[in-house]
């Protein structure tokens, strides 16, 4: 199965979502791929920084030239590939919203990101289904203060938008940002934690929500 992590924006923690599913997959013992589209090569450097001690993910470089073609080899190989395509309406998204069976678009709860988010479903998503009829996917609400009335709006703004949203939130932790600097998922890093349960929710709703891929 193919997933992709695509936003309009930059900064709404696309890679800190995909490196921890990268981290949950391998813990199941399935060979992972993580395959790093974005030109600031985030992923990659995750990647780097991983204990040869931990579930083994795999990592890889494609520009958006070779993504979509590249990516179906890869397919063969490997039970799961996690796509960290880019921030903003590039090819590079667009080539891995293609290229995905499944798409997770997070978004900041301020109105600029959600406005973004609307765009990018509007525009992006719409465009792929031109030739490509089904889009599944869902919207993650991505940190959150915890308490906060922006939060409330941003998931009410949501719930008027007509595409899939996890009811499971993420939260601005720093533990996801310690974990990140040491090649680790949060669960792996610290179990117990507040953003470890989060997280867990979180992948446990993308299971879900993909049963038989």
């Amino acid at each position: 199965m193919i997933i992709a992590v695509v936003s309009q924006k930059g900064g709404t923690g696309k890679t800190t979502i995909v490196t921890n599913l990268a981290a949950c997959y391998a813990a199941q013992g399935q060979e992972v791929m993580l395959v790093d589209a974005d030109p600031q090569h985030s992923a990659l450097d995750w990647k780097a920084d991983r204990p040869p001690t931990l579930p083994p993910v795999h990592a890889l470089h494609l520009p958006e030239q070779n993504l979509f073609q590249e990516v179906q080899h890869l397919r063969q190989k490997y039970a799961r590939i996690l796509i960290d395509g880019g921030g903003r309406v590039t090819a590079t998204a667009r080539a891995a919203v293609a290229a995905a069976d499944f798409l997770i678009l997070p978004t900041l709860p301020s109105k600029f990101d959600l406005f973004s988010t609307e765009d990018f479903i509007q525009t992006v998503l719409q465009e792929v289904q031109t030739y490509k009829p089904v889009v599944a996917g869902g919207i993650v609400l991505n940190q959150l203060q915890a308490g906060t009335a922006i939060g409330k709006a941003a998931s009410e703004h949501l719930a008027t938008l007509d595409y899939p949203v996890f009811a499971t939130h993420l939260h601005l932790y720093v533990a996801y940002r310690e974990a990140a600097a040491t090649g680790q998922s949060v669960l792996e890093y610290d179990r117990h934690s507040k953003a470890a349960a989060e997280f867990a929710a979180f992948f446990a709703e993308l299971l879900e929500v993909t049963p038989h891929a």
